[in-house]
């Protein structure tokens, strides 16, 4: 007897019996489909089993196709030569022209096919289980595929056995998902298996232990029965595959150490301890195939060479597998509630923050205004001049607070660059993060030294790190993590440029780039294609990445965005802004308003609810020599139109009690068509968002603003 199950094959084998003998189950299917394939030069083999309820069906087991596994996967054998193998239970052989046998068969025809061989596999009971079949693109020969037959021929047993333990271990499983765990919790479901299967196999310790993606060298156990005594496991204690024989079940495959335990891993002093000799362990999948877990079990005797086929492992891995897989879905859920909660608290955050930058921005616009006056009538030796210029700069420093409130509240906007540092950006941005919002993850920094000057709009890069952070975080998912946020300088060529998911058409030259890496699970192909879409979303109950509003910054920066991404790999997203000498952040300043009109003086109606902001604002006026009309709204507005018009000009307000701004200005150039207009508002919206889509040309003016910025907009 040879590995085969039937008499030996002889010296002149083409098939390593060495290797076949020492597997079992999928792997010496897997095996064999290799070894078949390089022994006789065949293109495709493949090991199938017959699904009996899917119809004339075939469910690959084992797969060799030009050098590589297919993977599992099942077709329908209709048309095809293994559809005759099934049916007449007999071995099926075409030396040449099988496409012209065989018309139907699309790949055989894509991949020139011309020869084929397929065996039949039997049940205990002589019934057709499944088949082996070999395919080649240049036809053997006839000895060479005679021989290959006689070799499936063969093992055609042994695969028919492995076939039906698998199918036997595959109901089983299927029988042992959640059966009666349903009421316990995840943790609680696996300390009951743990004892469990303690006593099944009569082992001094089992074990129950998750793979942790954020560390790969590491596992946590979660549960455990020494003894028959159960412990939970914290959950929260890192072990190191280092030096443990669990390391050989990161391969996908069982480990058996029948004896000699102690001797083999002479570093786990724990073993010695315990006093045992022998191990099992036994690796956990999700329903993806992917690696989440082991169980494992060891005793202070010999463990028998076959233990490790026994179909209660494979039930008990099922169950253990199901229970890791349901803790992993409820801390999703907890997270996604807690990640829902914050953000829920944000937006009212945001709504409160809006609320109060109005308010203020109106009081500052009304204390800007003044400022500027009394300097203008101020001469620069004046002993007062010093302190009104340092009144007007904290009022500055105050409406900058107030833009970075605004920039949180409304979440984007038109941006106002301004020569800055990004290095100081990340620093304050990141001082703002409440802890309780980085879930337990590090967050680190990685900042280039010096100064990395660009011309940015601070609220707006600020809101776009805190986004990126914050979404890393979320990404992560339960248990330990890191977020890193690097900035470094940068020169994008023309072929990095067309590379990014935005900005390839930002300027050549210098840049400045804020990086953010996480540690999580990271993102298929096709999820990062649609990531900025507003539409699109990985998060339950509707919750968005926001990603769309960190592309239209960008966009509106003429910067660039960057995203690397894969499965099981992390995520980073690198964001480009054009870079600017350090000298402008000094340099810049508002530039010069034009002169007005030489002649008569300009009339301007000015319109708003505030007394102090409409005395501010026709103060400022009048330095330039305009003639100024003043109204508290909406109705006052029309009558001084009717009564006292035309104007050259008007500067309103964009949020009035009744007839807000835009309905005003709406009426008035009604009243008087082409009427040049500018708004004021300290908590901007857009005129397509009040229902006045024509006037979105229109420039908008946040409160407070220099006498130069709105000199610049009134007059330009």
């Amino acid at each position: 007897m040879d590995a085969s199950g039937g008499a030996a094959l002889g010296a002149g084998s083409r098939l390593d019996l060495e290797e076949l003998a020492g597997a079992s189950g999928a792997g010496f299917c897997q095996a064999f489909a290799d070894q078949l394939a390089r022994g006789f030069s065949a293109d495709l083999v493949t090991v199938s089993a017959l699904r009996i309820r899917q119809g004339e069906h075939l469910k690959v087991v084992a797969s060799w196709f030009d050098g590589m596994p297919l993977g599992d996967f099942e077709y329908d054998a209709r048309g095809a030569p293994c559809r005759d193998v099934v049916l007449r239970a007999a071995p099926q052989v075409f030396a040449d022209r099988v496409q012209q046998l065989y018309p139907e068969d699309a790949m055989f025809i894509e991949e020139n096919i011309n020869a084929y061989a397929g065996v039949p596999l039997l049940d205990a009971a002589g019934a057709v289980a499944g088949l082996v079949q070999a395919a080649w693109r240049q036809p053997p020969g006839a000895a060479l595929t005679a021989e290959a037959v006689a070799a499936m021929q063969q093992f055609a047993r042994r695969l028919g056995a492995e076939l039906a333990s698998m199918q036997q271990a595959a109901v089983l499983a299927a029988l042992a998902r959640g059966a009666g765990a349903g009421s316990l919790s995840p943790r609680a479901a696996l300390r009951q298996l743990a004892v469990q299967m303690q006593r099944a196999f009569r082992v001094r310790r089992a074990f129950i232990a998750e793979y942790t993606a954020d560390s790969p060298g590491c596992y946590r156990v979660l549960a455990c029965c020494d003894g028959g005594l159960a412990a939970a496991g914290s959950g929260e204690e890192l072990m190191s595959y280092e030096g443990a024989p669990c390391a050989f079940l990161q391969e996908g495959e069982p480990f058996l150490v029948p004896k000699g335990l102690q001797e083999m891993f002479p570093a786990q002093e724990a073993f010695r301890a315990q006093g045992v000799v022998s191990y099992f362990g036994m690796p956990l999948r999700d329903e993806n195939g992917q690696l989440i877990g082991h169980f494992a079990l060891l005793h202070d005797g010999e463990m028998a060479a076959g233990f490790q086929n026994s179909s209660l492992i494979g039930v008990c891995a099922a169950r253990a597998a199901h229970e890791l897989c349901r803790g992993r879905a409820e801390r999703r859920r907890r997270q996604a509630e807690q990640a829902l909660l914050l953000r829920r608290k944000a937006e009212s955050l945001g709504l409160l923050a809006g609320t109060i930058a109005h308010e203020f921005n109106n009081l500052l616009a009304g204390m800007q205004g003044r400022s500027e006056l009394a300097l203008a009538h101020l001469e620069a030796a004046h002993p007062a001049a010093a302190d009104v210029q340092s009144v007007k700069a904290g009022l500055q420093d105050s409406a900058r607070l107030m833009r970075q409130l605004l920039g949180y509240a409304r979440g984007g906007g038109t941006p106002q660059p301004e020569a800055c540092d990004l290095n100081r950006i990340v620093r304050e941005t990141l001082a703002l993060v409440p802890p309780e919002c980085k879930l337990g993850k590090a967050v680190v920094l990685d900042l280039e030294a010096g100064e990395l000057t660009a011309r940015m709009d601070p609220a707006q890069a600020g809101q776009l790190l805190m986004q990126a952070v914050l979404n890393a975080v979320e990404a992560i998912g339960p248990g330990a993590g890191t977020v890193t946020v690097s900035t470094r300088r940068s020169s994008l060529g023309s072929a990095e440029r067309r590379r990014l998911l935005a900005g390839r058409r930002m300027p050549a030259g210098p840049c400045v780039m804020l990086e953010v890496r996480d540690t999580g699970g990271g993102m298929a192909r096709d999820t990062v294609a649609r990531i900025f879409d507003p539409f699109f979303t990985t998060k339950p109950g509707g919750r968005g990445l926001g990603l769309a509003a960190a592309m239209g910054i960008i966009s509106s920066h003429r910067g660039g965005l960057a995203v690397d991404s894969r499965e099981g790999g992390g995520s980073t997203f690198r964001f480009y802004f054009p870079a600017c000498e350090a000298a402008e952040v000094q340099a810049a300043g508002p530039a010069a308003a034009p002169e007005p009109r030489k002649g008569q003086a300009r009339r301007i109606l000015v319109v708003d609810d505030e007394d102090t902001v409409r005395r501010a604002v026709a103060g400022l006026l009048q330095l330039r020599g305009c003639e100024v009309a003043s109204a508290d709204g909406y109705d006052a507005a029309l009558a001084l139109i009717q009564t006292q018009g035309p104007f050259d000009g008007a500067v309103i307000d964009m949020s009035m009690p009744g007839r807000g701004g835009w309905e005003t200005l709406s009426r008035l150039r009604q009243l008087q068509p082409g009427l040049n207009a500018v708004m004021m508002s300290g908590f901007a919206f857009s005129a397509a968002q009040a229902g006045y889509p024509e006037l979105d040309g229109v420039q908008v003016l946040d409160k407070p603003f220099t006498k130069e910025k709105l000199y610049k907009a009134l007059f330009r």
